[in-house]
């Protein structure tokens, strides 16, 4: 072998592993992956040289084609989708090792060597249960296949006999040659359908260890087909990757206080025993985990919300500790916690978010999530960073979190979180929980930091409980407590514990000095990173630490979490790991909890015989205060309940997350309505004159007159409709207006959005006809003959201060001109300027009517008004 490649491949390993090191840092994960990859390109050119086939064109057609699919998948693929990426990239790699060995043992099993040819049958067998098993994952991920665990009947017994019918049948080749080439075909078929039966019985909850152990798989395939065809450099990295993953699983199993056979095994949640009612229970009302038996007697009680009003709890903090859960990426609420993080800080308070490792389903998963955010890197902590800090913390806000919050973890016995590492949000001053509702998270515990007298309750959709808490650190709305039912059981959100107030949200985070970020998987799926970092923002602009407290579970792949907050950006240095942040809940004055429940799930320490039991969690609850902006109240994965809702210092803000987080921010910013307003109709209440007087929100009847006469509309959208993905809303009002015979063109400025092209992927991804993205030279003569011009997330871009105010920074900027059409309707979150920081007039012309808030709910008003025109 040619000394120079040996030397090579050396020194290219050495360049993996130096990547795979700095990836371990979010300070240098970017220049980490960005030198993996090059190692790897210069790998794959080095193997072509080496075989001396460097001028065969169709292999570097071959790979020019690989580059583009994979270039263009991952430009698509949106951050809430990272997992499902992981897993198929995952079996990509386990199916190519497959078919190495498939054409080495068709090619040459005749002249190679014993060990190769064991080998040969070893990557086979390797690489098609990676490929199948990673195709399962990837399904369930994506939830086209059930997220429960699927037991097949004597599913032990077949799994058992494929492992010997392969091992057996490769072996046999050995000696009949004659043979080899259907009996190497079966045993691909038997790892094929291993592979199924392997990844069908694991949870949604364990995918972060399944994803783990995959990516091991396919570096093994690697390696073990480097010793079939004798390529040292493919040993060498193949090893790497794969001891590497197997580290990885290990972990995740640690921090989820399971073994990895009973991941594998797919164990189902037990529900965990009925508990008694806890001293710190203020006021009597129905167990929401009961059973529908209200007239016994001797029922448990549930706690109602606490008094401590949320929104000065949330003005005064000075210290907030949020931490997000999977309830969080369901949600998609990570912009919201971004928004409140940035509120949060605006009034001064410290922000970081707790993340467990077990948050989510992918490890990282909570740490993607708030990187999509822009949340920087060093506001998520890891939970042993930030345990120590929640005692000292002045609110925690829990955001679709439970089990990695859940008390019981700690004394619990017997139940399946016992002794798992949690975070200790139960130790901060005030707790305010953002989830669904109070059932158990995926361990089937029922978590007692709901009950606590210093927690308060947010249950609903993750966006709305943080557009809550938004409203109530701005000042402008508070949460309307939901109505108590004495005397019946039910498990919805509405029966459960009241809701925290504007007032309260604001009081808790304007005077907190440290506050700690929890975000989780419902963060990611209601995208919600934009609004934890304008939250982390707002409240460091009031004088508050943030940090983010990083489950290493949450989400659905190793950091999810950061990836998230870090495309937001979000500084590396305040992502914090567990076992760093979980010291500091108890000193951190709140604890935002953005669509994370298992992982704060403070069950995760009592309660015994629950799947969370044991398991590692972020120790929100130990926060003096924990906002939590879940979904809802409902468990996690886990099944197991989260007394973290209950507890007095907690505060819930349910619903979604953006909308949660919404409220956070508005909370910090003291733009909160009365106590007795609903949060959310804080956006309605608003008061009018902050915004410019354009701004009177016109009635459905009057948008329906406008655009049901309208024979031309040209839309123009803006990185506003990305960040809301507002644009499948987009094709619907083109949809429903073309059905009335209006023409409708798209606007499409060179540089909105992130990357070229951006818009034009968005809208070619719900089907919007190439022909009427137009241009901006060829659209702008159009405005003047346009009824009606919509636009939708977009500012600078349709500024016309770019035609007239001198020395700013957009002078002399080419801009779509909208506000030469008849009527304009503009669609965006607020009347605030854009990255130039440029006030735009177009606001206040008298042709222009203004639809603040989400866009997806001003584009559905608007849908709504022309389907009444008939």
């Amino acid at each position: 072998m040619d000394q120079v490649y040996v030397v090579v491949s050396i020194a290219l390993a050495g360049l993996v592993l130096l990547g795979i090191r700095w990836m371990s840092s979010p300070r240098t994960a970017v220049r980490g992956n960005r030198l993996s990859a090059l190692a790897m390109f210069i790998a794959v050119v080095l193997t072509l040289w080496n075989n001396r086939i460097m001028d065969v064109y169709l292999l570097w057609v071959a790979i020019a084609i690989g580059s583009g699919i994979g270039f263009m998948i991952g430009v698509r693929a949106k951050m809430i989708q990272m997992p499902q990426m992981v897993a198929l990239l995952n079996g990509l790699g386990g199916g190519a090792s497959a078919l190495v060995s498939v054409v080495e043992i068709m090619d040459k099993y005749h002249e190679m060597a014993t060990f190769n040819k064991l080998s040969g049958q070893l990557g086979l067998i390797v690489g098609g249960l990676t490929f199948s098993g990673s195709m399962v994952a990837a399904a369930k991920l994506d939830r086209r296949m059930t997220q429960r665990p699927v037991h097949l009947p004597n599913h032990d017994l077949l799994s058992n006999l494929s492992i010997a019918a392969m091992v057996l049948l490769g072996v046999s080749t050995l000696f009949l040659d004659a043979a080899v080439v259907p009996i190497s075909v079966v045993v691909l078929a038997i790892s094929l359908g291993y592979g199924v039966l392997f990844a069908i019985r694991v949870g949604g909850a364990d995918m972060p260890i399944t994803i783990s152990l995959l990516n091991s798989f396919s570096g093994l395939a690697g390696s073990i087909v480097g010793f079939t065809i004798s390529d040292p450099l493919l040993v060498a990295v193949g090893a790497i990757v794969g001891a590497s993953g197997l580290i990885l699983t290990q972990i995740m199993c640690k921090a989820m206080n399971r073994s990895l056979a009973h991941v594998l095994s797919g164990a189902i949640a037990k529900p965990s025993k009925p508990k008694e009612k806890t001293p710190e229970t203020p006021t009597a009302g129905p167990e929401p985990a009961a059973p529908p038996v209200a007239e016994e007697a001797g029922e448990p009680e549930a706690p109602v919300a606490k008094q401590v009003p949320a929104g000065q709890m949330l003005r005064d903090a000075k210290r907030v500790i949020i931490v997000p859960g999977y309830g969080m990426a369901i949600a998609q609420a990570q912009q919201h916690v971004k928004r409140l993080m940035g509120a949060l800080e605006a009034k001064g308070a410290e922000v970081k978010f707790a993340i467990h490792p077990v948050a989510g389903r992918m490890p990282g998963h909570m740490n993607v999530l708030l990187a999509e955010a822009d949340v920087p890197y060093d506001k998520l902590c890891e939970m042993d960073d930030i345990n120590p800090e929640f005692p000292g913390t002045d609110v925690v806000i829990v955001v679709g979190a439970c089990d990695v919050v859940n008390p019981a973890a700690n004394t619990a016995e017997g139940t399946p979180i016992y002794g798992m590492p949690i975070l200790d949000v139960d130790k901060a001053r005030h707790v305010i929980v953002c989830n669904l509702d109070t059932n158990p998270g995926y361990s089937g515990v029922d978590n007692p930091l709901y009950e606590m007298s210093h927690v308060e309750l947010l249950l609903g959709d993750a966006k709305d409980s943080l557009n809550k808490l938004l409203q109530a650190v701005e000042g402008k709305a508070g949460a309307e407590a939901a109505p108590e039912k004495p005397g019946t059981v039910q498990t919805t959100a509405p029966e459960r514990p009241e809701q925290a107030t504007g007032e309260s949200l604001g009081e808790a985070l304007t005077q907190a000095k440290k506050v700690i970020i929890v975000p989780g998987y419902g963060m990611a799926i209601a995208q919600a990173q934009q609004h934890v970092k304008r939250l982390m923002d707002t409240l460091e602009a009031k004088g508050a630490e943030v940090k983010f407290a990083i489950h290493p579970v949450a989400g659905r792949m190793p950091g999810h979490m950061n990836v998230l907050l870090a495309e937001v950006d979000v500084p590396y240095d305040k992502l914090c790991e567990m076992d760093d942040i979980n010291p500091e809940f108890s000193e951190t004055d709140v604890a935002i909890v953005v669509g994370a429940c298992d992982v704060v799930n403070p069950a995760a320490n009592t309660a015994e015989d629950t799947p969370i039991y044991g398991m590692p969690i972020l120790d929100v609850d130990k926060a003096k205060k924990v906002i939590v902006c879940n979904l809802d109240t409902n468990p996690g994965y886990s099944g197991v309940d989260n007394p973290l809702y209950e507890m007095s210092h907690v505060l819930l803000l349910l619903g979604d997350a953006k909308d949660s987080l919404d409220k956070l921010l508005q909370a910090v910013e003291g733009k909160a309505a009365p106590e007795d307003t609903p949060a959310t109709d804080a956006r309605a209440d608003a008061e009018p004159a902050a915004l410019p007087e354009a701004s009177q929100q016109a009635s459905e009847e009057s948008l329906g007159g406008i655009l049901g006469t309208a024979k031309k509309v040209i839309i123009v959208p803006g990185y506003g409709m990305a960040i809301a993905q507002a644009q499948q809303h987009v094709k619907r009002l083109m949809d429903v207006l073309e059905a009335r015979g209006t023409e409708v063109k798209f606007a499409i400025h060179p540089v909105a959005g992130r990357m070229p092209g951006h818009m034009n992927v968005l809208l070619a991804e719900v089907d919007v006809p190439y022909d009427k993205l137009c241009e901006m030279d060829d659209i702008n003569p159009e405005f003047p003959e346009a009824d009606v011009a919509i636009v939708v997330g977009a500012c600078d871009v349709v500024n016309p201060a770019a035609n007239t105010a001198e020395d700013t920074p957009i002078y002399g900027m080419p801009i779509l001109n909208v506000d030469q059409a008849r009527k304009v309707i503009v669609c965006n979150l607020d009347c605030n300027p854009g990255y130039s920081g440029v006030d735009n007039p177009l606001y206040d012309m008298p042709h222009v009517i203004l639809l603040w808030g989400d866009a997806k709910e001003s584009l559905e008003t608007l849908i709504g008004a022309v389907e009444k025109q008939g």
